[in-house]
């Protein structure tokens, strides 16, 4: 793609990202519009982003802004950069590189630790709490359960639940097609879904013993249980995510996302 089309794409994104959730972090704004060309196959794998200088130029941020998105895209995953070579949008792996709703944070350097994510079970479950009352009655819903490792120093457990009938045929995929990929992105192209907002409800509790196994705790272990609930712009519930994290886990950071009034 020529950098003036990409350096037009970014200002785009800038815009309706400021338009939606107003002013952030310079450098998490233009975090957030490079991963979302990214999330939506605008910018592909091997894209190379223009120089620093350029942006710089063409954007309405200093050079140390940019350097610091660009290295925090690095340390997501979602760029490749090296010396020589410049910046390119980094190829597909199993690493989260956004997490979208929450981060996991070096309390010393603020640095967002990289994750990587396995898809465990991808399937079709009958209504039950707490997702079925949250979300549009449906006869099933699917799950995608994913075990999340944070840079090796802790594991989490992620069960992501949509109604089937907004997305249909979802459940039927391999569950390779959902390794490394960002499930809202999914959603949206795929199937119409757009996320306006969400809310977050974090209790401390005794994890399951099942979780507990899964994830390397003794049994009876304390840890956090966090609820997320996505809404359409209209308020409508579309998705409701439930992680498990340990209770030794780094800060935990959550993304605001409010709704556009």
């Amino acid at each position: 793609m020529p950098t003036a089309t990409i350096l037009q794409q970014i200002n785009n994104r800038l815009d309706a990202h400021r338009a939606l959730h107003g002013q952030q972090a310079k450098y998490r704004q233009l975090s957030e519009a490079v991963l979302q060309l990214a999330e939506d196959n605008i910018l592909k794998p091997g894209d190379r982003l223009p120089t620093e200088s350029e942006l710089a130029r063409s954007l309405p941020f200093s050079l140390g802004t940019i350097q610091k998105a660009l290295r925090n895209l690095a340390e997501l995953g979602v760029v490749d950069r090296r010396a020589g070579r410049g910046t390119v949008i980094a190829a597909k792996s199993t690493e989260i590189f956004d997490l979208w709703q929450f981060r996991f944070v070096d309390p010393m350097t603020d640095r967002v630790f990289p994750a990587f994510s396995r898809v465990t079970d991808l399937s079709r479950v009958a209504p039950g709490d707490p997702w079925s009352r949250f979300l549009p009655d449906d006869p099933c819903y699917v799950r995608i359960e994913r075990e999340i490792d944070v840079d090796g120093r802790f594991r989490v457990l992620s069960s992501f639940y949509v109604p089937d009938s907004l997305c249909t045929g979802m459940g039927d995929r391999a569950p390779a097609d959902l390794e490394g990929v960002h499930l809202h992105a999914v959603l949206r192209r795929d199937f119409g879904l757009s996320t306006g907002y969400l809310t977050n409800r974090i209790t401390c509790t005794t994890v399951p013993d099942a979780v507990c196994l899964r994830l390397g705790l003794p049994s009876a272990a304390r840890g956090l249980l966090c609820h997320i609930r996505g809404y359409s712009a209209r308020d409508k519930p579309l998705w409701f995510h439930e992680i498990h994290v340990p209770a030794d886990a780094d800060p935990m950071e959550f993304r605001e996302v409010r709704p556009a009034r």
